[in-house]
């Protein structure tokens, strides 16, 4: 018999399923992440800026997002009560467009903005 009681397994089965969890952003102030869906039929290269959960001013990675495709910016995180900027780059032409995330949503949430 191995040295482990019932109890000691369940702890441990319970730990290991908790590590393994997505967790909210560790942050001094209430952060969601975004999804930015691509209204035009043509790929582009998108990138937010804007304040993340430490209140530092920062720049997403560029992600390439498919014609009238969505994508989440997965990790990165966003400040509560402001709005960030995102540049979208399709072929030839910049377009720029403003995103206001509001001080009253859930911490940890997901929000999915359309951007044409």
């Amino acid at each position: 018999m191995l040295p482990f009681t019932r109890k000691t397994l369940v702890v441990a089965a319970v730990v290991a399923a908790g590590l393994g969890s997505p967790g909210l952003a560790q942050a001094s102030s209430p952060s969601v992440q975004l999804e930015l869906c691509n209204t035009r039929p043509e790929s582009g290269d998108f990138e937010i800026t804007g304040l993340n959960q430490h209140n530092a001013r920062v720049s997403s990675p560029i992600l390439v997002i498919s014609g009238r495709g969505c994508r989440l910016f997965a990790n990165w995180w966003w400040k509560t009560g402001q709005t960030v900027s995102v540049a979208a780059r399709r072929g030839g032409s910049l377009i720029g467009a403003s995103i206001t995330i509001s001080s009253s949503e859930r911490n940890g949430s997901t929000l999915t903005y359309p951007i044409g």
